[in-house]
């Protein structure tokens, strides 16, 4: 038996027949030798195939078709994911378009991802050398009331995240996602150059003070503005059945910064005595934050030759109703998950804050027996326990549920962290310290990585980005940015210990918001 098949009756739809024609011989379509030899010349447009050929050339036609699809499908949500890390504008596809040059080059999202790691860098490095920062910045004093003053800065900085978060959006929604995310480069980058030139206390007095207060407000108005739309514009434009996966990747480049300002704290405190360190030594990795600026030049350069390009003149958008989105936010309906956003998001923000910024601290100058290479030990339990672990906890909550994941998480940090503390703060053993701060990592990872997901899932589309950027820094400013504070007291008035029942308390405070006051 034979099939016919005439070229003006094609058997696929007619966008892909020249693609059918060009691959046929090597998809299978062959003519029999004596078909060739023996037809009319009349009918040479003709084209003869056994059943079993012409079904063999059609699935690999369709199957050809298929890898294009999925290679394309693969591209694009490379390019999503990227974009939202970097905080840039999705790439458009018009229709009837094989493939289609994203507005974003690939450099420009290696500028904004490059940005928003060395953001985490500037902010977090603070931190690591809060206690010579102390000495630095405030008027002597006994125990270790500079060291407490430098951590009350760091944490009021935190205040600044909300602000951020409005002003930055804002700016974004109106001017572009691009102009938000040049002027938070900004705001980071210069602060913290600024911050490795001001004078000393012994110099100015409380000039330096309020200097120094008054760059870490600017950081941390930039940190609020950038990570919860980068996250949001993400998964908004990923599949849902992944959004734990991807959502890791967007919140893994802020741990990356964080390990790369470990990294450069644990070499500079190698390199410099404690007397150097005092003089000058802290100043280099604060004007080492100048490289941010780049990432920002970059961008910058590229939004004015977007803006010299007159067929790319942008018609005004229509304006936005924007009481009506703030009335929609503090609405009735929307208080639970607000609230329970803020509650689960305080678990992260204080674990963290206190495991991977704080410890490192509190390992070499806040207790009895201090542990040798602390800054290495905190590098290497950030990378291995968060760092590496955020995308297998995020796709774990793909699989199993969000809660699920989260309650392990949850559950562990408040029923091992007092035990792990005391480990890391009595023993002074380096390979103790790195067990227990590992363990900690992992089980902080558990609850954050599935968070990322949970919050964007927990809010309408129309008020997301705006709803989630609320509870987050609201959870950020009253509880991440002040533990470290509240750690450092507690260790001076109750004991080296005592540290670990904040991880307690703010556990079960998260638990309850998840379990209780967000909706079922």
């Amino acid at each position: 038996m034979s099939l016919l098949q005439d070229e003006s009756t094609p058997l696929l739809p007619s966008h892909q027949q020249n693609q059918v024609q060009l691959n046929s011989n090597s998809l299978g379509a062959h003519n029999t030798a004596s078909s060739a030899s023996t037809a009319p010349r009349h009918h040479d447009h003709l084209k003869t195939y056994t059943a079993g050929e012409d079904a063999s050339r059609l699935a690999a036609v369709a199957k050809e078709l298929g890898l294009k699809k999925h290679r394309k499908s693969r591209v694009q949500v490379r390019t999503v994911i990227l974009s939202g890390i970097a905080g840039l504008p999705l790439p458009r596809v018009d229709e009837g378009e094989e493939e289609s040059q994203p507005q974003a080059s690939w450099l420009e999202m290696l500028a904004g991802v490059a940005g928003n790691v060395l953001e985490w860098y500037d902010f977090a490095v603070f931190g690591y050398f809060g206690d010579i920062i102390g000495k630095v910045f405030f008027p002597p004093a006994e125990g270790d009331a500079q060291t407490l003053e430098s951590f009350a800065v760091f944490g009021g900085a935190f205040l600044m995240r909300p602000v951020g978060g409005f002003l930055l959006g804002y700016l974004g929604d109106v001017y572009g996602r691009k102009q938000a995310l040049t002027t938070s480069i900004f705001l980071m980058a210069f602060p913290t150059f600024a911050m490795g030139c001001l004078p000393s206390y012994e110099r100015v007095g409380y000039w330096s003070t309020c200097s120094l207060i008054i760059i870490r407000l600017l950081q941390g108005m930039s940190v609020g503005g950038q990570l919860i739309s980068s996250l949001v514009f993400t998964l908004e434009n990923v599949p849902t059945e992944h959004w734990g996966l991807y959502g890791s990747f967007v919140w893994a480049t802020g741990n990356i910064g964080v390990l790369l300002g470990s990294l450069v704290g644990y070499v500079v405190r190698r390199s410099f005595t404690h007397e150097q360190l005092v003089a000058y030594g802290w100043r280099v990795p604060f004007l080492c934050g100048i490289i941010v600026s780049v990432a920002g030049f970059y961008l910058k350069a590229s939004e004015d030759k977007e803006t010299e390009q007159p067929q790319k003149q942008k018609q005004p958008k229509a304006k936005k109703q924007d009481n009506d989105i703030i009335r929609k936010v503090f609405s009735r309906s929307n208080l639970r998950p607000l609230f329970a956003s803020a509650m689960v998001a305080s678990m992260w923000c204080a674990g963290f804050y206190l495991t991977f910024v704080w410890m490192a601290v509190y390992m070499t100058d806040l207790i009895d027996k201090p542990v040798p290479a602390a800054f290495a030990v905190n590098a290497v339990a950030l990378l291995l326990s968060v760092c590496l672990l955020f995308p297998v906890a995020g796709w774990l909550s793909d699989t199993f549920g969000r809660r699920t994941i989260m309650s392990i998480g949850g559950v562990s940090v408040a029923l091992f962290s007092p035990f792990l503390v005391r480990i890391i703060g009595e023993t002074g053993n380096p390979w103790l310290a790195f067990g227990a701060q590992t363990f900690l990592g992992v089980c902080l990872s558990f609850w954050g990585s599935p968070m990322c997901a949970w919050l964007v899932e927990s809010f309408e589309p129309e008020t997301r980005v705006t709803s989630v950027a609320v509870g987050y820094n609201i959870g950020q400013a009253i509880v991440g940015g002040s533990t470290p504070a509240v750690a450092t007291y507690l260790v001076g008035a109750v004991g080296p210990t005592s540290p670990g029942w904040i991880y307690t308390t703010i556990a079960t405070m998260a638990m309850l918001g998840l379990w209780v006051v967000a909706p079922k």
